[in-house]
């Protein structure tokens, strides 16, 4: 039977986001969650790759037993939200920048907290969340 928690530290690479959608596929998700899950964690981890300074990325995924609710919270080494390069964040911003918009969009509730050394994204992610 699959686990209902995930916890694994991935390399800060472009390579990272493929093999957080892999290790998805460890934690109990039901087959309503795992499209907007697997986009959700994919826009994530490449937010975390390409505006912080962190070699690592630490993904926390927990599917809440007999439910269809998932929590994922991703920790990177920059304690704040935005491009960890300042000069680069324009260029940055026109290039992308849906990745936040799409989890704010897709999950039920989001948000940011910092722990000093660096931060954690989190969404809550539900089968019943009405979307239009």
């Amino acid at each position: 039977m699959p686990a209902h928690r995930v916890d694994i530290t991935l390399p800060a690479t472009p390579e990272a986001a493929r093999s957080a959608r892999r290790a998805l596929s460890e934690a109990a998700i039901g087959s309503d969650l795992a499209d907007d899950a697997r986009l959700l964690v994919t826009e994530a981890v490449g937010n975390a790759v390409r505006h912080t300074v962190s070699t690592r990325i630490r993904m926390v995924v927990a599917v809440e037993p007999g439910t269809e609710r998932l929590l994922c919270a991703l920790r990177d080494d920059t304690p704040h939200l935005g491009p960890a390069n300042p000069a680069a964040a324009g260029c940055a911003r026109r290039e992308s920048g849906r990745g936040l918009g799409l989890i704010a969009a897709l999950s039920q509730s989001w948000g940011v907290a910092t722990d000093g050394a660096g931060k954690w994204v989190w969404f809550w992610l539900a089968a019943s969340a009405g979307r239009a």
